[in-house]
């Protein structure tokens, strides 16, 4: 993912143009973050009631073993940098992958970009907007040829295709698409072509989430960083209503990082997106990103809280409040 300025002293043997936004972690700044954490980004319920069952139901269908196996596989191809042939053999075993879960409907998108979108159509009379959740799969290092890549970003591919096997197996209200982007190293090019392409045709994005980063937990402090804008303010109030309801139990924070991944390709043309973040970037962008650095416990939780959210939002059937989509103020 695009890296903080203050921490990206990684020596590269090349270089590429790159979108890279600063990523400040100023303790200056916390006195401000504390007083400005909206109502539950501390974990304290928000009164939205009981935990729906079906909810509590679909989230215990992750399986932390997954998400290993595939974070594994990833992270086993040498590179994964965008133009490599490690790179190309990772786009075709993730298409490979989704194809092979019933109910998807797979493509590659953006051409040479070659992004992976899968589709599960809604089945509701709201079929027509999407939600989307999404990682990318290319990696970086500051050695190219030795680029693993495992928590930035193998592990949030995991997540998206375990959301993907689990989410297949249900229906949803609106139309659900699991989206594995390429070259986020070099710029969010895949995201931003997509992002673009659906404010061009008008495509109702209601909710974009991100996983980058988001696997790292060594000291077991189960911290959550959600990274938001105001489009996407409602949607964070939910996750953190969530992580109480549904016992995900992290602790979370607020824009702590401010890092350009994916998400920022949505939010730049008004569609509501957020991201989580772990408490510390670790090893990412060097040879050293490999899977023993990988918190798999955390990841898991990662996915169940996650995908909290995704079902309310695109419609559970069988839950009982129905589809949700928090009216999150516009962005001036």
């Amino acid at each position: 993912m695009g890296r903080d300025l203050a921490r990206d002293r990684y020596p590269r043997q090349h270089a590429h143009p790159r979108r890279v936004l600063p990523c400040a972690l100023l303790l200056a700044c916390l006195a401000l973050f504390l007083t400005a954490v909206p109502v539950g980004l501390t974990g304290a319920p928000l009164g939205r009631g009981q935990p729906d069952p079906a909810i509590a139901e679909i989230i215990g269908e992750i399986n932390e073993s997954e998400l290993q196996n595939t974070t594994y596989d990833l992270q086993a191809i040498p590179t994964r940098e965008f133009g490599s042939e490690g790179n190309r053999e990772a786009g075709e075993y993730l298409y490979a992958r989704l194809a092979g879960i019933p109910g998807l409907e797979v493509e590659f998108q953006g051409g040479e970009l070659n992004n992976v979108i899968a589709t599960l159509p809604g089945s509701g009379n709201t079929s027509d907007e999407v939600v989307i959740v999404g990682a990318h799969y290319d990696s970086t290092s500051s050695d190219p040829a030795r680029a693993p890549g495992a928590t930035d970003n193998a592990c949030g591919v995991a997540i998206v295709l375990e959301l993907a096997r689990v989410m297949s197996g249900h229906s949803f209200d609106r139309t659900v698409q699991f989206a594995l982007w390429n070259a986020e190293e070099e710029g969010s090019y895949g995201s931003v072509d997509y992002a673009a392409r659906a404010a061009d045709t008008g495509v109702p994005v209601v909710l974009y989430l991100n996983y980058d980063s988001t696997c790292y937990d060594p000291e077991n402090h189960s911290v959550l960083d959600i990274m938001y804008d105001e489009r996407s303010a409602d949607i964070a109030a939910l996750m953190a209503d969530h992580n109480t309801l549904y016992a995900t139990n992290f602790t979370l924070t607020r824009n702590r990082h401010t890092c350009g991944s994916d998400q920022t390709s949505f939010q730049a043309r008004g569609f509501p997106a957020l991201m989580t973040h772990s408490e510390n970037h670790g090893p990412a962008h060097t040879p050293d990103d490999t899977i023993d650095r990988v918190s798999f416990e955390y990841a898991a939780g990662n996915a169940r809280l996650g995908l909290s959210v995704l079902a309310k939002v695109a419609g559970l059937q069988g839950d009982e409040d129905g589809a949700a989509i928090p009216k999150a103020p516009v962005a001036g």
